[in-house]
Order: structure tokens, then sequence, then C-alpha cells
């Protein structure tokens, strides 16, 4: 056997072996976190926005980036985190929010804000190029209203996030759940499939995506960014995932 052929050989066994191994810790870390902290549980998400101010997402972020046009109503914008970051990315950006105290924590930060029923929107058709609809449609006891506002104050497109529960019954059988349906607060809860359903009552072009490996949310940060690099390789591939990203075109 030549040189080349036992260094190819080489090279396709240790990435097999990469693969395998990281299959293999994957399964160990889902099997491993069984145990839920009593205060996680049935946890109350507006509590969780006052805790968290000043965080926004890095990938919903690079969502907006993406598919978003320069002027953005942040519908649920929550205390304002995502819209002073796009603000700030030369984006104007205008949220609201049904909680008054969310808008009242935006003051003197130079976050443009209102206090508004996102069922009711006091804009007038295609008012903003792109609507986001972060974490919103889970809230609420009827998404369709929201999706036509959404929809009608829109010109370009329609950005929406929920949490994935695409793979509820195979994390059961792990004795294991999503985090998010521990939230007293969500009503609605979306795999895919569900999520491509309720779009195509009211747009002909969208696409749902499963992204934020589950995998990778049980890891130290550290390991993350490497494991989530051989992802993009297609050396090892997650199983399940966190969120469901959407974009809704509208025409």
């Amino acid at each position: 056997m030549s040189f080349s052929n036992k260094f190819f050989q080489g090279k396709i066994t240790l990435i097999m072996g990469i693969f395998f191994g990281l299959q293999f810790l994957s399964f160990i870390i889902e099997m491993g976190v069984k145990d839920i902290k009593k205060e996680e549980i049935f946890r109350d998400s507006k509590n969780w926005y006052l805790d968290k101010v000043g965080y926004v997402s890095p990938q919903l972020i690079d969502f907006v980036l993406r598919y978003a046009g320069k002027k953005i109503l942040d519908i649920g914008c929550a205390t304002g985190e995502y819209c002073r970051k796009l603000m700030r990315l030369g984006y104007d950006c205008l949220g609201i929010d049904i909680n008054p105290l969310y808008i009242a924590l935006q003051k003197g930060k130079g976050i443009k804000a209102q206090v508004m029923d996102a069922a009711s929107l006091k804009f007038s058709n295609n008012s903003f190029d792109t609507a986001l609809l972060f974490e919103v449609l889970e809230h609420v006891n009827d998404p369709e209203v929201l999706l036509r506002e959404a929809k009608r104050v829109a010109s370009k497109n329609i950005l929406i996030t929920v949490p994935n529960c695409s793979d509820f019954f195979k994390l059961q059988k792990m004795g294991l759940t999503y985090g998010h349906m521990l939230e007293q607060d969500h009503v609605n809860f979306f795999t895919k499939k569900e999520l491509e359903d309720l779009l195509s009552k009211y747009f002909k072009k969208f696409k749902v995506e499963e992204k934020e490996p589950i995998n990778l949310l049980f890891l130290p940060q550290r390991l993350r960014k490497p494991i989530s690099f051989l992802y993009k390789l297609i050396i090892a591939e997650p199983t399940t995932y966190f969120r469901l990203y959407a974009v809704a075109e509208v025409e």
C-alpha cells in the first residue's frame, strides 16, 4: 500500500472517530440532563426578561442581518434590547409591547418604543420593511391575528422565531423536555409542520428551519464553537433543535 493511500485511510479513520465520538458525547449529555431544578418549573418568562435586561441573542441578530429591510417593527419588543442593538447597527427600528413596564424601562436609553396591542397595530399599511415576531406567537391566544397585522404593516417580510416542539416525544423517552415547555405563559407549542401549516394560510412564500442544536446548549460555552464548526463540515450532525426560524415574504 502506498504512502498516499495510508495517509488517506488515516484521515478517514480520524474523521469517523471524531464523528462517532461526538455522537456518543451528545448521547451522554442528553441522558445526563434529567433533573430539573425546582425553581425552573413553570417559570414566568416576564420575570426572565426583567432579569436579562441587556441580553440579545447573536443568532437572532444574525437572522435580522441576513433577511430584514432597513425599517423594522419589533412586535413584542419586551425591554427593547433588540431595537437598541439594531439601531446601533444602522437600522431604523421601532418596538411595541403590550406591557407598560417594559416600555417604561426603555426611557432614557435612546430606544423608540410604544405601548401597543399587537392585535391592533396603530400603523398604516406597508409602514415598515420588516416586522419581527421573535418569541411572541407562543404567548398569544390567537397567533393568526398577529400574523395578519404584521403582514399588513410590512412591505418586505416577517421574521418569526418560536420555541421548537418537534422532538417532544423523542426527548420524553430520555426523561427530558424542552425548557420552554415549562413557561407558565406559553399557550401555543409549535412543531415545524404546525408552523408551516399556520404560515401557509397567509403567505405564498415562506420557509421554516430548525436552528440552535440542543446538543450545543448542554455543552460548556468554550466547546460550542468548535463543535458547531464540525456540524458545518457535516462531520457531526445535530439531533435536536431548540428553536424554529421562519421567513415569510409579503407580496
